[in-house]
């Protein structure tokens, strides 16, 4: 059991000096890339907030497309007209004209008791 515990604590050692060293040598390459990077001034920031030029004339395209659209619009729907009539549901028929209430009274409801009053 000794030797067990003894073993583990020497591995938790050598993690943690492994850990250390990966971090110094980390830290040390970061310093150095940080010393020897220029400035560049010519490179702009993500986040600059302008398009590119592709992105220009992609919106562009995209504008002008609509453009035509509205304005061919009655002659396209005038082409997609059959098409759509194709798939319209058919009119109901009309419902009937209701038949005419007759005049006739109904005869007056008969109050005589029934069942074992009747008999008794």
């Amino acid at each position: 059991m000794a030797a067990r515990k003894l073993s583990a604590e020497k591995r938790r050692l050598a993690r943690e000096e492994q850990k250390k060293a990966f971090a110094e040598a980390y830290y040390a390459e970061k310093q150095v890339e940080a010393a020897t990077a220029t400035p560049d001034t010519k490179e702009k920031s993500p986040n600059s907030g302008s398009l590119s030029a592709n992105q220009w004339i992609a919106i562009g395209g995209f504008g002008i497309s609509l453009l035509g659209i509205y304005y061919k619009r009655e002659e396209l729907m005038a082409m997609a007209k059959p098409v759509f009539d194709k798939f319209k549901m058919p009119k109901a028929a009309p419902e009937p004209a209701p038949k005419p209430v007759s005049v006739k009274p109904k005869p007056a409801r008969n109050t005589r008791p029934r069942g074992l009053k009747k008999i008794i």
